[in-house]
């Protein structure tokens, strides 16, 4: 099984609790107006990665890292709910004392209750709405006040949840990458 994937970032801090692996999707038909992640709505755009890949990829990640978790983000995971739903079973299976975690714009009541419940049984958290830039929160992880930040396992309380803050990463190739939660008046927005 495959996943569109927008990008990959090996390891992030402001993406969840403790450091985390991210994966942003490729593809999102909701477009937000203000979406902070409107290069990933294209759903042709990024590039295909076979579930099998993005485990490999975690497990390095993971060994050079000391990843506490997987956070899967977009573009808009629960466009591509198969894949997804593989990918955390499979690394549930191969990594158990590993977190994971969702942003999808979809609240609980759109989605597909029997999927929607065997993907909860393999997240410890989700947020989960979507954007709306006139209702700005700065709550941990949600970024605007009609989202929900929602926790499916005892691994995390809401007092694991940092403040949102933004990380800029730069490789040794130059590629840079911004990630997080640009806040009002945070030097990103300019």
């Amino acid at each position: 099984m495959q996943l569109r994937v927008h990008a990959l970032m090996e390891c992030s801090t402001v993406n969840g609790p403790g450091v985390r692996a991210v994966i942003w999707v490729q593809g999102c038909s909701l477009g937000c107006p203000g979406c902070w992640n409107a290069q990933t709505h294209a759903p042709l755009q990024g590039f295909r990665l076979d579930v099998s890949e993005i485990l490999e990829w975690f497990a390095k990640a993971s060994r050079e890292n000391r990843i506490e978790g997987l956070t899967i983000s977009g573009g808009e995971p629960m466009e591509q709910a198969p894949a997804v739903l593989e990918l955390l079973r499979r690394l549930k299976a191969a990594h158990p004392g590993i977190t994971a975690g969702l942003f999808s714009g979809y609240t609980e009541r759109e989605l597909p209750e029997r999927l929607w419940r065997a993907m909860q049984s393999h997240l410890d958290f989700a947020v989960l709405g979507r954007y709306n830039a006139r209702r700005r929160s700065h709550d941990p992880l949600v970024s605007s006040t009609n989202q929900v930040l929602r926790l499916y396992t005892a691994h995390y309380s809401m007092a694991d949840f940092a403040a949102q803050s933004v990380e800029i990463h730069i490789d040794d190739t130059g590629l840079t990458q911004i990630t997080g939660f640009p806040v009002l008046g945070s030097p990103v927005l300019g």
